[in-house]
């Protein structure tokens, strides 16, 4: 019986958007210390224009789609005020 690898496991998948710099700076600390791999997209853009939830200015906190259920639980127990 041959294994199947799901490649999809490993592709980058939007966790949450942050409007607030701080907010997703220690969102993104708290999931590498729990062990997940994440980065903060669309960083430059949002300093450059800060339009908050707008579609080109919000933060993107970005996993890996097998990490992405771990990763929403441990953000929400932040109690952070961006949704």
């Amino acid at each position: 019986m041959a294994l199947k690898y799901d490649y999809t496991d490993n592709e980058i998948v939007l966790c949450r958007e942050f409007a607030n710099d701080a907010e997703a700076r220690l969102a993104l600390a708290t999931l590498e210390a729990e062990g997940i791999r994440a980065i903060i997209d669309n960083d430059v853009f949002s300093r450059i224009y800060p339009l908050g939830y707008s579609s080109v200015g919000a933060l993107r906190l970005m996993v890996r789609r097998r990490d992405l259920d771990r990763a929403t639980d441990i953000i929400e127990s932040l109690n952070l005020n961006s949704d």
